[in-house]
């Protein structure tokens, strides 16, 4: 009797909209985090001069942060997060990555480079949370979330979404 060997055929090409919405999705975590972390940043140096804030006032304070902040500084996220993926997704074909942790790598630089060319092209000062070495760091981490969410729902999670069902047809 022989024994038939399964081999599994699976397309693993990923839709435009897929990598759109995963896109999307790392932009709002990463904005999320810069605002946030920019916001506490600021509320903080304040309490440090002697501004008596109370826990309401945070909460508001973040939240009307991460809403004023949306249009610019959401906007050049949003640019240099679609340009890292882009060009460390090249990168990361040309290398022949079987898991790309450039996107990661990227997504952390893009806020930093984004965050050093801001003034020259925006006329805004630098985000006020960025002014010492520790909300530089929070800043970088945003972006390297951002980028590492965006291969998790590019990569992995989009090919598992696409290779199930056929796995299981077959089975």
């Amino acid at each position: 009797m022989s024994e038939q060997a399964t081999e599994f055929h699976v397309d693993t090409e990923v839709s435009r909209f897929t990598k759109a919405g995963a896109l999307l999705v790392a932009w709002l975590a990463c904005y999320t985090i810069a605002s946030v972390a920019q916001s506490q940043f600021v509320l903080q140096n304040l309490t440090e001069l002697g501004v008596v804030i109370n826990g309401n006032q945070w909460l508001e304070h973040t939240i009307l942060d991460w809403w004023g902040l949306l249009p610019k500084f959401g906007g050049a996220i949003f640019l240099s997060l679609t340009l890292s993926v882009f060009i460390s997704g090249r990168l990361g074909r040309w290398l022949k990555l079987r898991r790309n942790w450039l996107h990661a790598v990227g997504g952390a630089l893009a806020m930093l480079l984004m965050l050093a060319i801001m003034h020259p092209l925006l006329n805004v000062t630098l985000i006020a949370g960025t002014r010492s070495f520790a909300g530089m760091c929070w800043q970088a981490l945003a972006g390297a979330v951002g980028g590492e969410l965006y291969r998790i729902l590019r990569q992995d999670l989009a090919r598992w979404i696409i290779q199930r069902p056929k796995q299981n047809a077959l089975l």
